[in-house]
């Protein structure tokens, strides 16, 4: 669909499975599979269904839960640590703490960076907010 609206973020394993699940099912029909990917410091890692000039290929077609220990992998990694945080997940400075998470998106269009049409979702550490 040319509308895809999609953004979560969140802490963990098992949430952070659900929502590639559902990134990968709201991708067209049925549960798309990630075929390549790319990275950028203002989009973080960017899991798509198709390949392009400007991607990576992966060795092999991998569904949202094969994708799973690369994205956690990823999120621990320096070039993660430089990738520029949406608005709403930075490290805040607020009367609570904050704790690391992700956040699982796709940006105008269901497009995301240079992956443009191509991407599944995006994904970019953040950090969750806690009040007192």
């Amino acid at each position: 669909m040319d509308n895809r609206v999609f953004n979560v973020n969140g802490s963990g394993t098992d949430l952070l499975l659900m929502a590639l699940k559902l990134a990968f099912s709201q991708e067209g029909y049925g549960e798309k599979t990630a075929v390549s990917w790319a990275q950028t410091e203002e989009h973080g890692l960017i899991l798509c269904w198709t390949e392009g000039e400007e991607l990576n290929s992966l060795p092999a077609s991998l569904s949202a839960e094969q994708c799973l220990p690369m994205v956690e992998t990823w999120l621990k990694s320096e070039f993660a640590n430089c990738v520029q945080m949406s608005k709403w997940c930075g490290n805040a400075d607020h009367d609570g703490h904050n704790s690391d998470g992700w956040q699982v998106y796709v940006e105008n269009w269901g497009h995301v960076g240079v992956a443009g049409y191509r991407a599944i979702c995006g994904i970019k550490p953040a950090y969750m907010w806690h009040g007192k």
